[in-house]
């Protein structure tokens, strides 16, 4: 069956318009790292945070955590600069993820930066 090259722009049009509708629906994690075996006792908290805005800053975010006790696992949504955080409660507090988060960091050039700072979090 051959298809009329007149209808190939609007096939190919409507077809770039559904991916995008589509894409939009769904968000895929940025990022997504697992520190742990789930538990019952998890909790899972999201946070809204200054400093996420790529991939790059998603990996540093991710290594920040890696070796924070009590973490099970952390997603990142650059899009939204919104971080999901399932972690062992009896381990970490909500605050404690929080100061780990905003915590400076020193850069190679001897620099001291607040690369990330927590806007909103909920359960």
């Amino acid at each position: 069956m051959k298809i009329p090259l007149g209808w190939l722009t609007p096939l190919v049009l409507v077809s770039f318009i559904g991916v995008i509708l589509a894409a939009n629906l769904w968000e895929l994690p940025t990022q997504q790292h697992q520190f742990g075996e789930t538990s019952a006792k998890t909790q899972e908290i999201q946070m809204i945070v200054d400093g996420l805005r790529c991939r790059g800053t998603s990996n540093f975010f991710l290594s920040k955590l890696s070796d924070v006790d009590g973490l099970i696992s952390v997603n990142t949504f650059v899009q939204e600069h919104r971080a999901v955080i399932v972690f062992d409660p009896a381990r970490i507090s909500v605050e404690e993820i929080r100061r780990m988060i905003e915590a400076p960091v020193r850069l190679r050039n001897g620099r001291i930066v607040q690369p990330f700072a927590v806007r909103e979090v909920w359960e």
